[in-house]
């Protein structure tokens, strides 16, 4: 029996190092998440190659053996779950605050291109008069060449 509970444990805890390393290595998991699993994989492990350390933590803390090995794997997983819902509660509020940041800026490029195409309008419609009037038509291309570059700098 103890050594199926060894293998048990050995194959668990080898599991999740062995899957946090990979998923670091292809980027799909960041080095703070990597370590969360690695803290996760390494007391499986110490309890395959010590099984008594349970034990020695039960007698060193005056408690029962299933008391003290309940009371430390639900600690542990306890705050496990307490970061993991941190780290998805801020990655929330970035993705929000991103939202909100995009959602402002199409809005000034949608009225940016309505104020471009008004001006393209004027401009076709009083074609024939600017070339009456350099001054104008001076004035009517550096307004063009402002819109431009004002919808570039949005886009960038």
């Amino acid at each position: 029996m103890s050594i199926v509970r060894s293998l048990i444990l050995v194959a668990f805890g080898g599991l999740l190092l062995l899957m946090a390393v990979r998923r670091l290595r292809r980027y799909q998991l960041k080095e703070r998440y990597t370590l969360l699993f690695l803290f996760l994989g390494i007391p499986f492990l110490v309890l395959a190659v010590w099984p008594g350390g349970v034990e020695w933590l039960a007698r060193l803390l005056g408690m029962a053996y299933y008391t003290a090995m309940l009371l430390c794997v639900s600690a542990f997983l306890i705050l496990t779950v307490f970061e993991l819902l941190t780290i998805v509660s801020q990655q929330d509020r970035r993705i929000s605050t991103l939202a909100q940041g995009v959602a402002i800026l199409m809005e000034k490029q949608k009225e940016l291109e309505g104020r471009v195409r008004m001006g393209e309008q004027h401009q076709e419609e009083s074609g024939s008069r600017l070339a009456e009037k350099p001054e104008e038509a001076e004035a009517a291309v550096l307004k063009d060449q402002l819109a431009h570059s004002a919808r570039d700098h949005l886009v960038s």
